[in-house]
């Protein structure tokens, strides 16, 4: 196969199991899926942000600051709020 296919099938596939996973959130309780933000590497690729909009069924967009330890560091601080 040619590289791009390759390349393809790995998004599809991590794609897939995050669809599984936000299912799998949804039937334990949590609040539907309204729209994903996206930070790293992964939002400077335009294909894989509408694979996953179309894998997901909600809208995807780049997260104001991309850089993904800004993200880890938001969510550790939201979590040392009580």
């Amino acid at each position: 196969p040619r590289r791009a296919d390759f390349l393809h099938s790995i998004l599809h596939a991590i794609g897939a199991v995050e669809a599984e996973g936000y299912a799998a959130l949804k039937e334990l309780g949590a609040s539907p899926l309204k729209r994903v933000l996206t930070c790293g590497g992964g939002a400077s690729n335009d294909a894989w942000m509408q694979m996953r909009q179309r894998m997901l069924g909600v809208p995807t967009a780049r997260a104001e600051w991309t850089d993904a330890a800004v993200g880890v560091a938001l969510l550790a601080a939201r979590g040392t709020d009580n």
